[in-house]
């Protein structure tokens, strides 16, 4: 049933660009391209975490195109294919994507309704977690990317499950694509949501730490969030241009959103769907647009769900994060440089902070520093300011310090009991397997520290006395530390290790506050 629907959205938009029937070859190419490049590339070829792959943008030949195709690009996450397809495919890969381009694609209520499956009857399912652990809030989950983005067969995309008490493997569950990000359950402490960059939506019992169902709601992108109570999952794509809202314990869709309206210039555009934050002090959700530079907050209490739109909010949104009241997201704006407040009581936007260049948010960090909520925000790119983190109080937004850093930063980890907060430096050369340690007292970098690969999405454990980082490309390790003397406990091998999530993070309500959240 699945593969009829991924040629149909094929033939549908192949009828809708050209006007004319496919021909055999140019369906099997594109299930070539679907299968072994669209988890990174996109669906569509426009570009995802990985550059857009069509005639529009690409400059090379088509045979320097066939030796990437074949070699792969060292220190990324683009593998060699040569031995994994016949040379007669790469060659197809490379005719199609210098030659074609940007092809629209449709994933709709009826296609999302129809791909909901029930792995597992929940009657059935153990009251109590069936492996050792005293809580499943002490569990770490480690999203491994596997290395060619694909968890079916021998390939190795999977979630691995980490007891963050004693740091020990409990557990994995092997996606179809590459998982991104996972979502937990703000009411139930057994039930979580991964949603991989394919667009699968995946709810895991963190029990027995098994997939009980399972949806497709689109065809790329990573944005979820739960709502206040648990009753809805909110989830963004960027292909199609969408958002959808499903009932948390079944996965039945209720909502279709198409995401388009006017960019800060007044142009008229499709935009794809970015992050997703469910507020604390009510349950709506608010959704960013990321070309149109508007935030959509969704209401699901009311009928029909209705939507406050907030336009021009900045240029190409991305991450958002929760302030320690909970009113308050903070969402970053790539490229205006400035992280902006949206009131989620009022619906509203507040303040627009200062930031370096780039900014991107990750999950975000507030902490405690000599009696103020203070938020840390990493910056992708340098400037004028140069690489530095952004720390604003979480009160009257101001900007406390931009601190200087080694290079470009991604995600920042803190937690109460940590003495530093943790960012990953992200440039292209040695610098990319440092993580930075800034002390939270003098709010300035005192270590670095080397994890031997690309470091990636540092993250503290329940009760802060480890660091867990994931060193990827040519490390593939998932590596943890003592978070005070920084020395290496424990590592564990997989395939292109990426974001790393602790179960107690719907207890801090946002990355570096105490359990302040009941269950």
């Amino acid at each position: 049933m699945y593969r009829k629907m991924m040629t149909l959205a094929f033939l549908s938009a192949t009828v809708s660009t050209a006007l004319a029937e496919p021909t055999q070859e140019q369906v099997r190419v594109d299930k070539l391209f679907q299968e072994n490049c669209a988890v990174c590339h996109a669906a569509d070829r426009g570009g995802y975490i990985a550059p857009g792959l069509h005639r529009d943008r690409l400059v090379q030949s088509e045979i320097a195109l066939r030796g990437t195709i074949m070699t792969g690009i060292p220190d990324t996450l683009m593998p060699p294919f040569v031995g994994r397809l016949p040379d007669e495919d790469i060659r197809a890969l490379a005719r199609l994507i210098k030659n074609e381009p940007v092809v629209e694609r449709h994933w709709g209520m009826d296609q999302i309704r129809a791909s909901v499956k029930v792995l597992i009857d929940e009657s059935t399912l153990p009251d109590k977690p069936n492996y050792e652990i005293d809580s499943v809030y002490d569990l770490m989950v480690i999203m491994a990317r596997g290395r060619y983005g694909r968890g079916d067969g021998a390939n190795q995309a999977r979630a691995v499950f980490i007891n963050g008490q004693n740091n020990q493997k409990v557990g994995e569950i092997a996606t179809v694509g590459a998982p991104h990000i996972m979502e937990f359950s703000p009411s139930h402490e057994r039930w979580a949501y991964l949603k991989s960059d394919d667009g699968h939506v995946y709810k895991i019992d963190l029990y027995t730490l098994q997939i009980v169902r399972q949806a497709k709601i689109g065809l790329t992108g990573t944005g979820i969030a739960l709502s206040k109570d648990g009753k809805w999952l909110a989830l963004s794509s960027f292909v199609p241009n969408s958002m959808v809202i499903l009932k948390a314990d079944t996965l039945e869709p209720v909502k279709y959103l198409a995401l388009e309206g006017e960019d800060p210039d007044g142009n008229f555009i499709k935009s794809a769907g970015g992050p997703i934050i469910g507020s604390r002090i009510n349950n709506k959700f608010a959704l960013t647009l990321r070309q149109a530079g508007q935030i959509w907050i969704i209401d699901p209490d009311k009928p029909d769900m209705p939507v406050t739109k907030l336009a021009k909010v900045g240029r190409m949104l991305h991450d958002t994060f929760l302030t320690p009241d909970g009113r308050y997201s903070m969402v970053a704006s790539y490229d205006d440089n400035k992280y902006v407040a949206i009131d989620l009581k009022d619906d509203k936007v507040v303040r627009d902070i200062p930031a370096g260049c780039q900014p991107h948010a990750g999950s975000g960090a507030v902490t405690e520093v000599n009696g103020r909520m203070l938020a840390f925000g990493t910056n992708m790119g340098s400037c004028k300011l140069g690489s530095v983190v952004t720390v604003w109080d979480t009160k009257d937004f101001s900007v406390v310090k931009q601190i200087p850093v080694a290079g470009a930063t991604e995600s920042p980890a803190a937690h109460p009991n940590a003495p530093y907060v943790a960012v990953d430096i992200i440039d292209k050369d040695k610098r990319a397997a440092w993580i930075q340690l800034i002390d939270k007292n003098t709010l300035s970098v005192v270590k670095t520290l080397d994890v031997g690969g690309h470091a990636f999405f540092p993250n503290y454990n329940r009760t802060g006395d480890y660091l867990y980082v994931s060193s990827g490309y040519w490390g593939d390790r998932l590596k943890i530390y003592d978070s005070r003397s920084l020395e290496l406990v424990a590592e564990h091998k997989m395939e292109s290790p990426s974001g790393v999530f602790s179960r107690a993070r719907t207890r801090w309500l946002t990355i570096g506050q105490p359990e302040t959240q009941k269950f």
